[in-house]
């Protein structure tokens, strides 16, 4: 559905489900829209989230992202609204793309708590950030972080990304996905499954998919089609 500013996408069953569903807020990359994300989007909802993305190109400084999950979360108390009484307000996540993914580590570092779990796909390296609004700093991340990147990426290369992970101060995992660049099918590609687990791990407890983060022998650290993979702080 399309309100001034946002595009959402939600389950078919939510006007009958008594569930409340979490949140998820999406930045587009660079010169970007949402269209260009629209088959993954459809399918995060799919699996019982209410997703939200700004109709904005320009995200990097994650006022876009954080103001999109801030009206979502508006509804849940507008009773004219398909999302009244429908969301979960205490389990938001902020996820993008490029430049949106820098805007999404300043919408969750500025949300004060509101925002609890972040996922960035492709996140840039630090030299590429030319506005000074946009610079990323993961460590004044609370929640957990999920960094993905395609290991052919020239603007998410390897160092950079290890660094991210390291001064992370919360839980965090990353991963590089091998022969994929910076740019990836509109259903999110060989990103799709992790992400889905990624956010249902951290936004409903659901316990199978953990088990791609956590435990004794966590999937993500030996899948030989991954690269660089790395957890940390559960």
């Amino acid at each position: 559905m399309s309100v001034p500013g946002y595009q959402l996408f939600h389950p078919s069953d939510i006007a009958t489900s008594t569930d409340r569903l979490p949140v998820v807020t999406f930045g587009n990359g660079s010169y970007a829209t949402f269209e260009q994300y629209e088959e993954l989007l459809r399918h995060l909802a799919s699996w019982g989230f209410v997703v939200v993305v700004a109709d904005s190109s320009v995200t990097g400084d994650g006022t876009e992202i954080l103001s999109a999950a801030r009206y979502v979360l508006a509804q849940n108390h507008n009773l004219e609204s398909v999302f009244h009484d429908r969301i979960d307000v205490d389990h938001v996540a902020a996820v993008g793309h490029s430049q949106g993914a820098g805007g999404a580590v300043n919408a969750s570092a500025d949300s004060h708590g509101l925002i609890t779990s972040t996922a960035v796909l492709d996140l840039p390296d630090p030299w590429w950030v030319t506005r000074p609004v946009d610079v990323i700093d993961v460590a004044q991340l609370t929640g957990p972080v999920f960094y993905l990147a395609g290991a052919d990426d020239p603007v998410s290369t390897a160092i950079p990304q290890a660094a991210y992970h390291a001064v992370t101060p919360g839980p965090a995992a990353s991963g590089r996905l091998r022969g994929v660049g910076h740019n990836w099918p509109a259903d999110g590609g060989g990103f799709r499954g992790y992400l889905t687990a990624w956010l249902h791990f951290t936004l409903t407890g659901d316990a199978d998919a953990a088990g791609a983060f956590v435990g004794p022998d966590p999937e993500l650290l030996s899948d030989p089609l991954w690269d660089g993979t790395a957890v940390k702080g559960w």
